[in-house]
């Protein structure tokens, strides 16, 4: 897998993880610098298309500059409430929204990179079982469940721009274990901690974290979904790039 080489940090305080953590694996991956550019990136709601001018990015823009850009895309989505306490989601267009697997696959799929959405194996199934008074599920696999039950729309969204292993997909219906990243693989990981969402990218040097700009190699994730290191817990959903 690409090495890392990228330690700019988000604006304090901002949302803007997801399209830090993107730009992070943009520069990493070697086919990017292949790239005919401008590319022209446009907000992925219909309804706010309308509304919002697209974004043109010529390839000489420096990593701040590239993410700010990339993040007018990606910062889509509007979280009111917790998993824990009723949670509702919006698609829109406005300042300092979290960033949807959707618009970050729909961006790096315009780069002209395979994109993969990921889902922990299972996570449906054990967490209803686990309700019904059976094996208890892993805290992946009860997030998982909880986020695709609130994101109802986001697994269609991703399908237009990536192979989507989750229910409903158009891969493995069942989501799929957890794996290092493969040679040619970028790995963008949605995390939580003191119950906010978060974005890194794991790369073969380790983890980069956007809040912080630091990498670390010492954070490790099983197959089953159980992380290691920085005080988040993995959410069980992750995209992979190539």
């Amino acid at each position: 897998m690409p090495n890392l080489n990228f330690n700019a940090a988000q604006p304090f305080g901002s949302n803007a993880c997801g399209a830090y953590a993107l730009t992070a694996a943009l520069r990493a991956i070697p086919s990017v610098a292949n790239v005919a550019y401008p590319i022209t990136l446009y907000h992925s709601t219909p309804r706010t298309r309308i509304l919002t001018p697209s974004i043109t990015i010529d390839g000489t823009e420096t990593d701040h500059i590239l993410a700010r850009k990339i993040y007018k895309i990606t910062g889509d989505l509007e979280i009111i409430g917790t998993l824990a306490n009723g949670m509702t989601v919006t698609y829109e267009d406005g300042p300092d929204l979290q960033n949807s697997p959707s618009s970050i696959a729909y961006v790096a799929r315009q780069f002209g990179l395979t994109v993969t959405v990921n889902t922990i194996a299972n996570a449906v199934q054990a967490t209803a079982a686990a309700l019904a008074g059976g094996q208890p599920a892993s805290m992946s696999q009860q997030i998982t469940s909880g986020l695709l039950g609130a994101f109802t729309d986001e697994v269609r969204r991703c399908m237009l721009s990536a192979t989507v292993n989750a229910p409903g997909g158009n891969g493995t219906i069942t989501g799929v274990d957890y794996a290092d990243p493969q040679p040619n693989e970028v790995h963008l990981l949605c995390v939580v901690r003191n119950g906010a969402m978060h974005w890194l990218t794991r790369g073969a040097n380790g983890f980069y974290d956007p809040g912080t700009g630091n990498l670390d190699n010492t954070w490790t994730i099983t197959l089953g979904g159980a992380m290691t290191g920085g005080n988040y817990v993995f959410t069980g959903i992750w995209i992979v790039l190539s």
